[in-house]
């Protein structure tokens, strides 16, 4: 049996100029909706600190989620498409393929390491 969704109105909060709206889930977690002049804000709180934050500004959608682990899971594909992508790890970063593994750059790329650099193959082709 399915419940009707209620809808989610948002509500002045006193002092504050952005409307808001807090909706408190059985988990003990709750949602924060506000709304300002140039974007909505909603928020998922966890013992008190933000663990989803998802901003609608005229420049688009921005979500950042925080936390211990974050999974991101397909049984097809994965794509990601941007700019300027930048992954960063503070002790250890690895690539792992079952299949082919491709590195294209149609500009300069730079390997650096303070430590050795191994290469290991059947065959290592350079140039």
């Amino acid at each position: 049996m399915s419940k009707k969704a209620g809808v989610i109105s948002l509500e002045r909060l006193e002092g504050k100029k952005a409307a808001a709206k807090k909706l408190q889930l059985d988990s003990g977690r709750y949602i924060l909706i506000r709304s300002k002049e140039k974007e909505e804000l909603l928020e998922i709180i966890e013992g008190g600190e933000v663990v989803v934050t998802v901003r609608l500004t005229d420049e688009g959608p921005v979500v950042t989620v925080q936390g211990a682990h974050l999974e991101l899971k397909s049984t097809e594909s994965l794509s990601l498409e941007a700019k300027e992508v930048k992954i960063k790890a503070e002790e250890e970063a690895s690539i792992e393929s079952m299949g082919k593994l491709k590195i294209d750059s149609s500009k300069k790329m730079d390997i650096h390491s303070e430590d050795d650099i191994r290469v290991v193959g059947k065959i290592i082709h350079l140039n």
